[in-house]
């Protein structure tokens, strides 16, 4: 690659990893509200107010765990097309790309 410019497909692998972690938390926490009641707590008002939590974070939850999948799916993408051409590239010089 180019002076300056170097991509760490390992580094990549890892930030996969960790959107797709991030997306598995924010929906384990909330499932975890959906899940909290006087049961658990043994509180009413902390039952209400988990409630009207879930509620209104739901939606954008929801709304960042898809955006998030999506940036996860460019980023393989990505990682994979600097794999594709890292290969190609040491097959080039080794000889085994056809053209010499």
């Amino acid at each position: 690659m180019g002076a300056g410019f170097k991509v760490e497909i390992s580094e990549l692998d890892g930030l996969v990893r960790e959107l797709h972690r991030s997306q598995e938390e924010m929906r384990s926490a909330l499932n975890a509200l959906r899940d909290t009641g006087p049961k658990t707590t043994g509180s009413k008002e902390l039952d209400n107010a988990c409630d009207e939590f879930h509620d209104s974070w739901d939606d954008a939850i929801t709304k960042i765990a898809e955006g998030t999948q999506s940036i996860e799916d460019g980023l393989k993408k990505t990682r994979d097309t600097y794999r594709d051409v890292e290969t190609a590239l040491r097959d080039g010089f080794a000889g085994k790309g056809g053209a010499q």
